[in-house]
């Protein structure tokens, strides 16, 4: 599937009255075609066109620049950049036709070769998961999850279809296999026969609370982690989830009590997201007080849902980014364990806090990112094949790789590892970098998969 990627340029522009204001840019436009996606990239923020291809999408956030993706069925990819100086302006018209896919055979033919899978018509791949040298997929379509199960070479050797939407994979620190929903999620199994077969269905909040506090075993005990319970993602979370404490908890001990471990706190992003939950509040006091209605933050009957200070257009669009954009971003702090080392590698601070057998820190010295470090994602990809860990980078749209060496604290981008822009789902494997992508010419999932050298 082709993609378009276009680069506007503009002359130099005086703003700082722009700024003085007005604090959003609205995108507006005309595609010339019904229901296309725009989004900003990374994001679940964006809207779609109307009847007659018109669009409006306002940006609350002109600090840092964006890519607007535009998606269609039957319509090439597109992707269109927004400098910073860009979005000082007030609005910006961004129009062109989209153009229909290109059926051309060979091109046809050259993609299918470099595929690694392909669903079925109308399935889009929502996860990718490995297990037991098995590759389990999560394929859906409106209201029914698939779980297809693919040897390593991409043969199908299972499947099955639920009933129930299912939103992506998950496997726990005991190397079960669970799918998880909005509401409920499903433990399954692949038995001797290859047949896949559910074990037991329990809460989104169970899952939240007990599955997802244990993230590693370390010298007889688990490493749990404390989670933050939120209602969902618009609901405030206390610290705005930007804070994180480590226990651990001694196994085959009866009444054993949690120990504390260690703690960690992402300065930069709690104060970036608490610039903007006061930038909501101000806003939602003044148009409260202009509409003589009832604050329900400053009369203490508030019950943290965001939208429910929504009083208009403008306020529902910061509350959206601050979700999307702000609140939702992960504070990443990943365990790694090496020799019989417990490291905690905390990639918004750039440190690294290492564990001895007696639980007690031994070090802390600074992660340090060799080369690409403008691109790098925060993030870090462990092969549970090879126990290699990667880290990611993105340039252009474009996902690269870089080896950790944990003796050192280092990571550096050396090798592209997805050939198409923005992928919706990427991992590693076996020495295996894997890309999700949907084709919206002919409606199914694609995987592609890179050899990491």
């Amino acid at each position: 599937m082709k993609k378009i990627y276009i680069l506007l340029l503009f002359a130099a522009l005086s703003f700082h009255s722009a700024l003085a204001q007005n604090t959003k840019t609205t995108i507006y436009g005309n595609l010339g075609v019904e229901n296309v996606n725009i989004s900003i990239v990374n994001t679940l923020y964006g809207t779609s066109t109307d009847a007659q291809g018109h669009y409006e999408l306002p940006i609350f956030d002109r600090s840092e620049a964006v890519n607007l993706y535009y998606s269609c069925i039957g319509y090439q990819d597109t992707v269109v950049s927004l400098t910073t100086k860009q979005l000082q302006r007030d609005s910006l018209n961004i129009s062109f036709k989209m153009r229909k896919m290109s059926y051309d055979l060979q091109e046809v033919g050259v993609t299918a070769y470099q595929d690694f899978y392909r669903s079925k018509t109308n399935r889009n791949i929502a996860d990718i998961a490995f297990l037991d040298g098995k590759i389990y997929l999560l394929e859906n379509k409106p209201k029914i999850s698939s779980m297809v199960v693919l040897d390593t070479d991409g043969i199908e050797q299972a499947h099955k279809d639920f009933d129930q939407l299912f939103e992506k994979l998950h496997i726990d620190a005991f190397n079960n296999l669970i799918l998880v929903g909005q509401d409920s999620c499903m433990q399954v199994y692949l038995d001797e026969k290859q047949d896949i077969l559910p074990v037991s269905t329990f809460s989104r909040e169970d899952y939240r609370n007990k599955l997802l506090k244990i993230v590693c075993e370390y010298n007889g005990a688990y490493i749990v982690k404390t989670i933050i319970n939120d209602k969902g993602l618009y609901w405030l979370k206390y610290n705005h989830g930007k804070s994180q404490d480590f226990y651990y908890v001694m196994k085959g001990v009866s009444d054993a009590k949690p120990q504390f471990l260690c703690s960690f706190i992402d300065t930069l992003g709690y104060r970036t997201c608490q610039s903007q939950w006061m930038s909501i509040q101000n806003e939602y006091h003044q148009v409260v007080a202009e509409n003589n209605g009832i604050d329900l933050i400053n009369e203490e009957i508030w019950d943290g849902y965001l939208v429910r200070l929504a009083e208009n257009s403008s306020l529902l669009g910061k509350i959206q980014w601050y979700c999307s954009i702000m609140a939702k971003q992960e504070y990443h702090i990943t365990p790694l364990i090496f020799n019989n080392i417990l490291q905690f590698v905390d990639l918004n601070n750039r440190e690294i806090v290492e564990i001895g057998t007696d639980f007690k820190i031994t070090s802390r010295r600074p992660l340090k990112v060799n080369s690409g470090e403008k691109y790098f994602k925060n993030e870090f990809l462990k092969d549970q094949a090879t126990g290699k860990t990667y880290g990611l980078f993105t340039k252009d749209g474009m996902n690269y790789l870089g080896l950790y060496n944990p003796k050192a604290g280092t990571v550096g981008m050396e090798q592209k590892a997805s050939e198409k822009i923005y992928p919706k789902v990427f991992k590693v494997h076996d020495s295996f970098a894997y890309s999700v992508f949907f084709d919206s010419g002919s409606n199914r999932g694609v995987i592609s998969r890179v050899k990491i050298e």
